[in-house]
């Protein structure tokens, strides 16, 4: 369910801006086109009208994808709204010609706030720069100013979501640094209570000891007091440990990478965890993790191949493969942990992908490997 301060004002704004539509209405009831034509290029312009409120209220914006949310399924879902909004407004080419121009801020919007920043930016941008450039081509005064105005418009639908994503990299940056804060606050926990249980655990130690022969009643109560206080301070450890548990995707590739060092295994890892949603990055923190674990103490392999982007992860090595070998506890895990986040976890081996051959080589020098992959 859609829900939150950025989905009512999305819809909102959506709902204000299909009044501008009524200019092009006006321009089809008031010329002297034929009745079809008229008819169709007004049942255009309510479609497009109607299509463009369904679909942005229907639409998540890029940065707000949940976690388990399909980012392949987005974009084919955002070119599918895309499709169906031009071919409404084509209904209306015939009967408003240049004055078709007023569908552009509509279709921007769209493309800025269902795909990723940049790529949003360049394409409305070179929709805009073409849509001027033929405007001044027709040396007409009013259509040049009609096309400049409807880019204005995409121009103040993309500072807005500049604005967005600015907010959403200061929460990011926000939660980071609040999870550092705790990630300290837990490193003083487990020192604190080390600290304090290994101290008290020392002092009745050394007052057994010198109970033991002199007063065995008392050096056996002590002894028992050494017990509960060992099993309390495991306690508390096993629960400041749970805290800290919780991967960090930045971190874990850094980590990932020096494991592989350590195992001699050349490591190949593209992509950034910045660019990954926040609330993917735990759930392809743990499926980073437990293949790491796996190359590098398993597989036997000499290279692994790391392929990291917003809601996939892949990782392949070419080590002896785990064909017919029964899954282990942590892939059992992982897999109950990504099926529950809505993704999806397979394992293939031999690896159907040879990344190996990005650097030239046989897939004969490699072994079978194994493939890992993660889809959120």
């Amino acid at each position: 369910m859609r829900t939150g301060p950025w989905y009512r004002r999305i819809d909102w704004i959506a709902s204000v801006w299909v009044v501008i539509l009524i200019v092009p209405l006006l321009l089809v009831v008031r010329s002297r086109l034929p009745v079809l034509v008229r008819a169709t290029s007004l049942t255009g312009i309510m479609g497009f009208a109607g299509a463009y409120v369904w679909g942005v209220s229907t639409m998540t914006a890029w940065f707000e994808l949940p976690l388990g949310a399909s980012l392949v399924r987005q974009l084919r879902e955002t070119a599918a709204r895309l499709a169906l909004l031009v071919g409404l407004a084509a209904l209306s080419l015939p009967a408003l010609g240049w004055w078709y121009i007023f569908y552009l801020p509509y279709l921007c919007a769209v493309i800025l706030y269902a795909t990723p920043l940049r790529t949003g930016l360049a394409i409305s941008t070179g929709i805009c720069a073409l849509a001027v450039a033929m405007a001044v081509l027709t040396h007409d005064l009013g259509i040049v100013s009609g096309t400049l105005g409807c880019s204005g418009s995409s121009l103040f639908v993309a500072l807005s979501r500049i604005w967005e994503e600015v907010n959403e990299r200061r929460l990011v940056k926000e939660v980071e640094l609040a999870s550092s804060m705790e990630r300290e606050e837990i490193g003083r926990d487990v020192h604190d209570v080390l600290g304090h249980s290994l101290t008290l655990l020392t002092l009745k130690a050394e007052v057994a000891q010198r109970l033991v022969r002199v007063d065995p009643g008392a050096a056996e109560a002590e002894l028992s007091e050494i017990i509960r206080f060992s099993r309390q301070a495991l306690a508390d450890v096993r629960a400041t440990v749970t805290r800290l548990r919780t991967p960090d995707l930045a971190s874990q590739v850094e980590a990932s990478r020096t494991a592989f060092s350590a195992a001699a295994v050349r490591a190949t890892i593209r992509g950034d965890a910045r660019d990954v949603p926040l609330p993917q990055r735990e759930v392809l923190a743990w499926a980073l993790r437990e293949a790491t674990t796996n190359v590098a103490r398993h597989a036997g392999a000499c290279g692994v191949w790391v392929d990291l982007e917003p809601g996939h992860l892949r990782v392949v090595d070419d080590g002896v493969g785990a064909a017919g070998a029964p899954a282990g506890n942590g892939l059992t895990g992982l897999r109950e942990r990504i099926e529950v986040s809505g993704g999806t976890l397979t394992v293939t081996s031999p690896a159907p992908s040879a990344p190996w051959n990005r650097d030239g080589e046989s897939r004969e020098s490699h072994g079978p490997g194994t493939e890992l992959e993660v889809f959120l």
